[in-house]
């Protein structure tokens, strides 16, 4: 266990193996906050068993050692590139929830009776028809891995009721065998003083346990799908389902969107670190939403999917009038962007000040999920950022056109 002190304020940091802990410490606090971030999430999932590591998600939630503490409820999201983990309470019950976490972390987690496996592999069930009766939930994921270049932004997307049906125990198991142990994770403690010791004890331990699989990292499944997955030859802007990015849209769409026509989507590839300049483009009150609400042409719907390093903010229409008032406007709007920002860009500053000032207010469970949300994992950047307008057809997204944004310099600082 390596500590060191954080220079920018009460933060202490540790650093067991794969694990990387902040431990902020509040003395006036009266409970504490935990988040851990794993870097394990649906785009691990093995090919034809979309939603193991939905799956995962709440199997580990419900097989804490036995000492975990009765009556703290950990809340649980799988994302693309993640799986994040939460809970607070009372600080004389942090020690067995906060080893609750670590053991997640490390991919020990006891085994479930069949009775449970299938009483989750229902709950996620349930929560995948969410997506097969909304099939705008499906086609957001698919037209951000479009005009993405880092992979798999559709992973969440292509889960499907028959995928989940599939998976066993077993494949569970696997997965957090060989993926939570191998996957940098990281994990946010806010409290009264404390939890100091708590938190110092526990990671010892964390790092006296045995790592709960024998494969290194570059042996996960994640690695063997990438390697597996095929990257087609860019063609011109224009040409039927060219991609920003390089790739070509897919064209086994799921299911539920193949009869997702007559829709024209904007899309912004963007760093994941936190810009309300970039923000401010596709902002509900922004430059490009705004030309449509003008003319009574609200969005069918809109979405952000985040990814590693980049992600894609998504907005959606009916395609019929906006569609030419699209390719007229969104070349010069995209050139003159930072400019056409400003003022969408201060209200989402002011908003991400008053956001800043309630998660200092709110106390330590506040805290924890404000860093959690803003973690990004170190990891090779990707790509520029960049409008695209699309043509969707069958659930299919085509590039009418890509537009990069033009960054100086000095934009480049205030951007990331």
């Amino acid at each position: 266990m390596t500590p060191s002190e954080a220079a920018d304020g009460p933060v202490r940091r540790f650093s067991v193996g794969n694990l990387q802990v902040d431990l902020e410490t509040l003395p006036w606090a009266h409970s504490f906050g935990a988040a851990l971030v794993v870097g394990c999430g649906s785009r691990d999932d093995p090919r034809g068993l979309e939603g193991t590591a939905h799956m995962a998600e709440h199997l580990n939630i419900l097989t804490g050692q036995d000492a975990c503490a009765p009556g703290l409820p950990v809340l649980a999201v799988t994302e693309i590139d993640r799986t994040v983990f939460r809970t607070t309470g009372d600080p004389d019950d942090s020690a067995a929830s906060i080893q609750h976490l670590t053991d997640i972390a490390g991919g020990r987690r006891g085994n479930v009776t069949p009775d449970v496996f299938e009483g989750e592999r229902h709950a996620v069930l349930l929560e995948t028809r969410r997506m097969d009766h909304q099939p705008l939930l499906r086609l957001g994921p698919l037209i951000a891995a479009a005009a993405a270049d880092e992979p798999g932004l559709d992973s969440i997307a292509r889960t499907t009721a028959r995928s989940i049906s599939g998976i066993t125990p077993a494949d569970v198991t696997r997965l957090v065998r060989h993926s939570y142990p191998g996957a940098r994770s990281q994990l946010f403690v806010a409290g009264p003083p404390s939890l100091t010791g708590v938190v110092e004890d526990l990671l010892t331990r964390h790092e006296e346990s045995p790592v709960a699989t024998a494969q290194p990292a570059s042996s996960t499944v994640a690695t063997a799908q990438s390697a597996a997955s095929t990257v087609a030859t860019a063609r011109p802007a224009g040409s039927p389902s060219f991609v920003p990015g390089g790739h070509q849209a897919r064209r086994a769409t799921a299911p539920a969107v193949r009869g997702l026509s007559d829709l024209v989507a904007v899309t912004l590839l963007r760093p994941r670190t936190p810009s309300t300049a970039l923000g401010a483009l596709l902002h509900a009150r922004g430059p490009i939403v705004g030309l449509g609400t003008r003319e009574g042409l609200r969005p069918l719907g809109r979405t952000t999917i985040a990814g590693r390093t980049q992600q894609v903010d998504v907005v959606v229409w009916r395609a019929g009038d906006i569609t030419a008032l699209l390719e007229r406007a969104l070349p010069s709007i995209v050139a003159d962007w930072y400019l056409l920002t400003e003022e969408p860009r201060a209200r989402l500053e002011n908003a991400a000040t008053l956001a800043g000032r309630r998660d200092q207010a709110g106390g330590p469970s506040a805290r924890v999920r404000a860093a959690a949300e803003q973690y990004t994992f170190p990891d090779r950047p990707h790509g520029t950022p960049r409008a695209a307008l699309w043509k969707i057809t069958e659930g299919v997204p085509d590039c009418l056109g890509a537009y990069p944004l033009p960054l100086s310099e000095e934009l480049e600082r205030r951007v990331k």
